[in-house]
């Protein structure tokens, strides 16, 4: 009887659940740049201001 019950597996965050089923996934996340809402809008005010000042110089 006890050969059908499986052995209950206790996960304490969400990356050790994602890593044990989902490896590619997972390991696709974490080579990923974690990037921050000042960072992406100081990187994209950059940019704009680029652009503006080569359409000037035109």
């Amino acid at each position: 009887m006890n050969g059908n019950r499986k052995e209950t597996r206790v996960f304490h965050s969400i990356m050790a659940f994602e890593k044990e089923y989902f490896p590619k996934s997972f390991e696709q996340k974490m080579e990923e740049k974690p990037t921050d809402a000042r960072a992406l809008g100081s990187n994209l005010a950059k940019e704009s201001l680029d652009k503006i000042r080569t359409r000037l110089a035109k």
